[in-house]
């Protein structure tokens, strides 16, 4: 459930969208679930097809937010921060319909 997917592809795709993980409609519904997977102690998706060999989520912590450390297969890295429940509420009343074609 928490490898290979779509799920876990669009997960990776809105995480790596540099106008932020929910600029576009189509985000929020797999980042709702990944939330929801997240806070019931469900493992970060990887996705080979974008690259990722591994994904290392750190839970929110003293008021600060969760963050994912990717790892691709050429060795680099990138971090998010993983957006909260009222980021995704936010983000609900101001995407994007449609996104890249």
């Amino acid at each position: 459930m928490a490898s290979d997917g779509t799920w876990a592809c669009e997960v990776l795709l809105c995480a790596s969208n540099p106008g932020g993980w929910m600029q576009y409609a189509q985000c929020v519904p797999p980042i709702r679930k990944l939330l929801r997977s997240l806070a019931f102690g469900g493992g970060f998706p990887t996705c080979s097809a974008g690259g990722v060999s591994a994904a290392k989520y750190t839970k929110p912590k003293n008021g600060r937010p969760g963050f994912v450390v990717m790892t691709m297969h050429d060795g680099s890295r990138n971090t998010y921060t993983v957006p909260s429940e009222a980021d995704i509420a936010a983000a609900e009343a101001s995407a994007v319909p449609g996104g890249p074609q």
